[in-house]
């Protein structure tokens, strides 16, 4: 089972990173599942929540050893979670994605 390298996950991140209303980010692996985490501010809604959460799992995607995404995430190696969170750990959006599903499921 390929591991995401610190590079991979770091790359990824840092690109999340760089979006409006992202304050942190963060990814974990156990095995074939990946978490994703997202914190943002407060004025993010559930509806960009979720694009973050989409574009996150793109580039993990797209940095790590799976195959690039195209106009659908596509199936891959890995399980995803995604959480959205405000700093005070509510959730705004919460997803998960099947290594044999083609997207998320919110």
């Amino acid at each position: 089972m390929p591991v995401l390298t610190e590079m991979q996950k770091s790359t990824a991140i840092d690109t999340i990173m760089g979006y409006d209303l992202v304050r942190d980010a963060a990814i974990s692996q156990d095995g074939r599942d990946l978490s994703l985490a997202i914190i943002v501010n407060d004025a993010a809604s559930e509806e960009y929540a979720r694009q973050l959460g989409d574009n996150f799992v793109r580039l993990v995607k797209t940095f790590g050893p799976e195959e690039s995404p195209n106009k659908e995430i596509g199936a891959g190696i890995y399980n995803y979670l995604i959480g959205i969170y405000t700093p005070t750990e509510k959730t705004i959006a919460q997803g998960a994605k099947a290594r044999f599903a083609t997207r998320i499921s919110w």
